[in-house]
């Protein structure tokens, strides 16, 4: 898995980039302190000729050769075909001619492309299109990559800008759909449809862009996957001199099309649909859900302060951070080595949960939480029986678990659908999925009589992006909260449910004094 920076739901912009980069210059310097530079292809799309081929080689910088590991012709068979060998302007860079076995499209001829650049063990690629983008404009992409950044590199067009005659027409409908992806997507993208862009190999083996559409669609919703995989969005700056869609009429169905994929990708996160090439693994499941609506919420209501916590499959200790904070001190238990566990956890125990809890501690905590966690295991009665060992008397089991008969999951049997994925209720390591009735069958074969029921509401936090505080999403939240308390089966996301242990085992019996005597 890729090394990421910090995720980011924001585009960065290198505002005031000059337009003459000394390249050489960088070049060296890249070699000089890390010994060679990465291998950058640039790959050359819509070339059916040798002359408008040799157009594009022509004008590229020369000192951009230097920095090229390979130039790759994507050629469609639509297109005529180039039968002559072209001729870099300078240097000894490769050329090769990828010819495809059928007509691609927009977007499968770029599928075709990252596939030869993964076979190529490329370092970074370069998408450029003949007779439309500017080749000159090349550099401003390769320093970036010159200089290692882990971003997707974007030629982003400043379309608000009159300079160069452009219609009012045009710069108002740039605004207006740039907008309103932004405002859907929740990014900061000034240029969603130039093709002209740059990306990281090791971004593009976690993405599975061979899902995407083989049209206009394919660029937006590349754009989602680098945001649900956290990659930033470095826009580099660069004069509106070129129209990307041949007509307004296909301009406007390349709009449409990608508003769609907005659209598609938001009923995605609420399950209404399901779409495979939204399920991209960021490698982190699991964060703290502010809402009030929420388990993590509810079960830290839950718990009175001053107490002892012990918490099984604790990941990085998140429950932790709220529950000191009303003096509770907290101790993890979960199966892996323990690295950046959350430095508010007072004490981390590596355990395997899929066996009988051994822990050197007795009955000393007030409460047991379970959070999202007994869906993973086979042995989850083995582990809430051990769990009671460490229970005081009197104490209480807080566990939650999802729904798996909400109406979003009911519809989707209706039409014939239930995908697994990385993460949320069909979580592809999910063993055990539960309803209303069979979670508490699960809880109470383990010992424990249930005192509270309590329900959760969808995610919207999570669905927009919501730091927890808006009101609007909290509003959303509440008022769909209601409906779940009023027909958990068929609402809740999610079932809580507070417990108390039936018995001490071992501890609640002892001998009679007069066994083995007669009377």
């Amino acid at each position: 898995m890729m090394a990421r920076p910090p995720m980011s739901t924001h585009a960065t912009h290198a505002e005031g980039q000059p337009v003459e980069l000394d390249l050489d210059a960088l070049r060296r310097r890249v070699e000089r302190e890390r010994g060679e530079l990465p291998r950058i292809g640039l790959f050359v799309f819509e070339a059916p000729t040798l002359p408008r081929l040799q157009a594009v080689l022509d004008r590229l910088p020369k000192p951009a050769f230097a920095c090229l590991a390979e130039i790759v012709v994507m050629e469609d068979r639509t297109e005529s075909g180039i039968d002559a060998a072209p001729t870099p302007a300078a240097g000894q860079t490769p050329i090769r001619i990828h010819r495809a076995p059928r007509a691609l499209g927009f977007g499968g001829v770029r599928k075709a492309a990252f596939e030869h650049a993964l076979l190529r063990n490329f370092d970074a690629v370069v998408f450029l299109r003949a007779g439309v983008h500017e080749p000159q404009l090349l550099p401003r992409l390769l320093a970036p990559l010159l200089e290692g950044r882990d971003e997707a590199i974007w030629a982003a067009r400043r379309l608000e800008s009159l300079r160069g005659g452009l219609p009012l027409v045009r710069v108002l409908a740039h605004r207006l759909t740039t907008g309103l992806l932004n405002r859907a997507l929740g990014l900061r993208l000034s240029d969603y449809h130039s093709s002209y862009r740059a990306f990281p190999m090791r971004a593009i083996q976690e993405l599975p862009f061979q899902l995407n559409g083989d049209d206009r669609s394919f660029d937006v919703q590349l754009a989602i996957q680098c945001r649900i995989l956290g990659l930033p969005i470095h826009e580099v700056p660069v004069p509106p001199s070129w129209k990307e869609f041949r007509s307004d009429r296909a301009g406007l169905a390349g709009v449409l099309a990608g508003v769609g994929s907005a659209v598609d990708y938001r009923l995605h996160q609420i399950h209404w649909s399901r779409r495979h090439r939204y399920l991209v693994d960021r490698g982190v499941h699991y964060t703290l859900k502010q809402s009030p609506t929420s388990s993590h919420m509810q079960i830290v209501e839950r718990i009175k302060p001053g107490s002892e916590v012990l918490d099984l499959g604790c990941s990085q200790g998140l429950l932790a951070r709220p529950l000191k904070q009303k003096g509770v001190r907290v101790t993890g238990v979960d199966a892996g080595p323990g690295e950046d566990l959350a430095e508010e956890l007072a004490e981390y125990h590596q355990r395997d949960l899929e066996l009988a809890l051994e822990l050197p501690t007795g009955r000393v905590y007030d409460y047991v939480v379970s959070s999202d966690v007994i869906e993973h295991l086979r042995n989850r009665t083995q582990l809430l029986r051990s769990a009671r060992r460490h229970l005081k008397p009197g104490g209480r089991l807080l566990i939650s678990t999802p729904n798996i008969a909400i109406f979003v999951y009911r519809l989707s049997l209706l039409v014939g659908r239930f995908e697994y994925g990385p993460k949320g209720t069909l979580d592809e390591t999910h063993v055990h999925l539960f309803t209303r009735p069979t979670f508490r069958r699960a809880v109470e074969r383990a010992g424990f009589q249930v005192v509270n029921e309590m329900v959760t509401a969808l995610p919207f936090e999570v669905v927009f992006e919501s730091t927890g505080r808006s009101r609007l999403v909290a509003a959303i939240a509440r008022l769909y909260h209601a409906f779940a308390r009023l027909w958990p089966e068929m609402f809740a996301y999610q079932f809580i449910l507070e417990a108390e242990i039936i018995t001490l085992d071992e501890e609640a019996t002892s001998e009679w004094p007069g066994a083995g005597t007669r009377v």
